[in-house]
């Protein structure tokens, strides 16, 4: 089987190098709310993918997003370059024959023009992944549903916000972090899912000083519906 997405939407904002973080970071596009019903480039973000699944080995799937982020022109007036960030991802998730162990896992690297003088905390390319694996242990009636499974699950994940070196040392910019995450799982059906999970986590800063270690527990619920 072969499949395709194409989606036309708002485009990203200056919040991706403008934020409290001092560094390149996407996920501040999400605090500001206008960008649901205003363009800040007046150009549309562009997100794609095709995929390919096979029922045998899982499916594999490559994305694209790409747009520009920054305000360029004003009121027909040039008043800027236009700078582009684009993301492209690949991902892919099978489920084992037998044990139904499913696996999924997903890698993404981001690529970002920035203005010149910014200096070098901000990052031009960055990458991340995470690997997820749910194993049932237990498939039957259970607390009035019919078709439960209690599962248990693992997840590793990792994130490197600065690809690049020094340019005065030669030494690594760091600015990353890795995570582990056992789980405990249960789906009252196939569309719910309840986990509790304990996460150990480990962050380095810009220069890679020892990293500051923090674990906890979460809890999380996700339906359709």
């Amino acid at each position: 089987m072969f499949g395709y997405e194409l989606y036309l939407t708002s485009g990203l904002y200056n919040y991706i190098i403008d934020s409290d973080k001092n560094k390149t970071y996407q996920q501040h596009v999400k605090e500001n709310a206008s960008r649901l019903v205003t363009s800040n480039s007046g150009t549309a973000l562009i997100s794609s993918k095709l995929s390919v699944r096979n029922n045998k080995i899982g499916e594999l799937g490559l994305s694209w997003m790409g747009g520009i982020y920054n305000k360029f022109k004003k009121d027909g007036v040039i008043i800027d370059n236009k700078r582009r960030c684009d993301v492209l991802d690949i991902n892919f998730n099978t489920t084992l024959p037998k044990l139904n162990t499913n696996i999924t896992t997903e890698w993404a690297w981001v690529f970002v023009q920035l203005p010149n003088g910014f200096n070098e905390q901000f990052g031009k390319k960055q990458q991340a992944g995470f690997i997820d694996v749910v194993q049932p242990i237990l498939h039957k009636k259970m607390f009035g549903w019919d078709n439960a499974t209690l599962n248990v699950a693992i997840r590793g994940e990792y994130a490197d916000w600065n690809v690049a070196r020094f340019t005065s040392t030669g030494k690594n910019i760091a600015d990353d972090l890795w995570s582990i995450m056992p789980a405990i799982s249960f789906r009252p059906n196939a569309e719910t899912v309840l986990r509790l999970n304990y996460r150990y986590r480990k962050q380095r800063d810009l220069i890679g000083n020892p990293p500051a270690t923090t674990n906890g527990f979460s809890f999380g619920i996700s339906s359709y519906f």
